[in-house]
Parts: structure tokens; sequence; C-alpha cells
């Protein structure tokens, strides 16, 4: 089993702020997706993604609570967990902010494996032995990020 989640490090960028300096609420999503690749990355999934691999694996479903905000060069900190039922992927997200030492974010996706039609498919087998040996946390988020 991995010891606790898994942690994505970035800084807000200028093009990702509004008009008051404030990262914009899109943003945030776009945080989660870029941990969950790198989760998938490091656990070395990528390559069963289309066109690498057979099949692509879809969000169905998201959700984000926005908690506080983010400015223009602030470190965050985006954590995530995952685990598997049956043909569904859920994974967890929260977003710390060094600057404010506080969460800024927190949410969540479900995906599927579809194959190249499209269609619904069961995940290769890669990806259910990647999640068996994963811990997941019903208490979300943690208290303070872990550090790598």
């Amino acid at each position: 089993m991995n010891e606790g989640p898994y942690v994505y490090k970035r800084r807000v960028a200028f093009h990702e702020t509004d008009c008051m300096g404030v990262v914009h609420h899109s943003n945030h999503i776009k945080y989660f997706e870029e941990a969950r690749v790198d989760w998938l990355r490091t656990k070395g999934l990528t390559g069963l993604h289309i066109p690498q691999g057979p099949c692509v694996f879809a969000v169905v479903d998201v959700t984000c609570e926005y908690m506080n905000t983010a400015k223009f060069d602030d470190e965050l900190t985006v954590v995530l967990q995952g685990r598997m039922e049956g043909l569904r992927m859920f994974f967890e997200y929260a977003i710390w902010s060094e600057p404010k030492s506080t969460w800024i974010a927190k949410g969540r996706t479900t995906l599927v494996a579809l194959d190249a039609a499209l269609r619904i498919a069961r995940p290769p087998r890669e990806v259910t032995e990647t999640f068996a040996q994963e811990n997941w946390s019903e208490t979300w988020p943690p208290t303070a990020p872990p550090h790598p």
C-alpha cells in the first residue's frame, strides 16, 4: 500500500488569474486534471491511454468546492487519492495554498475507461492493480498536505 495521498506542486501562472488578480474558478478543475495525469504518469499508466494504448479515461462527473483564493505566483500543492469500484475510478483532490497555509478548494472526479469506439470498457489489469495498492481516507482533505 502507498502511504498517504499523492502530492503535485505547481505555481499559479498570470494567465490563470482574472482581472482582480485571483485564480479564475475554472482553473481549479484544470489543477485537478494536472495532478491526476501526473499521478497516472508516475504509476506508469499514461501508455494505456489512446493514442498509445487501448482506452480513454473519461471524466463523467466533477465537483469543486471553493474555500479560499489563490493569486499569481502562489505556490500550490494539489493532493489526491484514488479508488476503484466496479468500472468506476474515483479521485478526490484538495488544493493547498502555501502562502495562506490553508486549503483553497477540494473536489472529486469520477472516470470510466472507454474503448476506441467510446463505449464503456473494463479498465486494463494494470489500472485495477494500481488502484488496489492505493490508500483511501474517508476524512478529506487531510489537516495539511503531506510533503513529498
